[in-house]
């Protein structure tokens, strides 16, 4: 299996490198917007110049925002990339001939897919626990009165979302031999299943019935996203593990 690792990881090495420019990218900018921000000259009071004084709570929470954001890109690319990209370079051919397990196969793939969408979550997680610790001078963490379903529901979509990109990229990863093809699919469809919602409430609003509220849209989103991102998942995984043909 270590050895599988391996060779997946040199396969994708380029997508988890860029992994990894999508995940620090935006915290450097950050790093960057606060180190310099104090040579940024806002104007002049009383004579003196008055320079800029970025709120590094700000800084790093936006940061952490879009970084975790623009990351979920990677998640399509080593979805779409995982099965297909072995066919483009003929490796898949080469694979088959050797006598390992394609489950084998399989789980390997799905590892290092896990090890990229850790890493996004733990990091910023860890991040947003810096902040927190500094906000409370590294005391006691308070826990809030009540749940904030709003973060709740963020988050929960930007979960399911990540899991559309990858099932859907890998769904049509293992049925077609372009990656950029499978990419593609994957970063679009919950474009459609948005656009879908949104074209249902617009039919219920000109037939005169009740349109949907904001907090039953984001549920039909989510519940429509996973049910085909499991969907896809199966029937690309089933299909991955019956062809003959790579």
């Amino acid at each position: 299996m270590r050895w599988l690792l391996w060779k997946d990881y040199r396969h994708n090495r380029l997508i988890v490198l860029t992994a990894l420019v999508l995940l620090l990218g935006p915290h450097l900018i950050g790093l960057g917007i606060l180190c310099g921000g104090r040579w940024v000259k806002m104007g002049t009071h009383n004579g003196q110049a008055v320079y800029w004084t970025p709120n590094g709570k700000d800084v790093i929470g936006g940061a952490t925002v879009y970084s975790f954001v623009i990351s979920q890109l990677a998640v399509a690319l080593i979805g779409g990339n995982a099965i297909a990209g072995e066919r483009v370079d003929r490796s898949a051919e080469f694979l088959y001939s050797l006598p390992i397990q394609r489950r084998k196969l399989l789980a390997s793939k799905l590892l290092l897919a896990l090890a990229i969408v850790a890493t996004i979550w733990l990091f910023n997680a860890l991040v947003i626990f810096g902040i927190i610790l500094y906000e409370t001078g590294g005391g006691p963490i308070p826990l809030p009165d009540h749940v904030n379903w709003d973060f709740v529901l963020v988050m929960a979509n930007g979960a399911i979302t990540a899991l559309m990109f990858f099932c859907v990229a890998w769904f049509f990863s293992s049925f077609v031999a372009s990656p950029t093809l499978a990419v593609c699919a994957g970063l679009i469809s919950p474009a459609l299943v948005a656009s879908g919602i949104a074209s249902t409430d617009l039919l219920l609003k000109m037939s005169g019935l009740n349109e949907l509220s904001g907090l039953e849209m984001a549920l039909w989103y989510l519940f429509l996203c996973l049910t085909i991102a499991l969907a896809c998942f199966a029937v690309g995984t089933w299909h991955y593990l019956r062809r003959v043909e790579p």
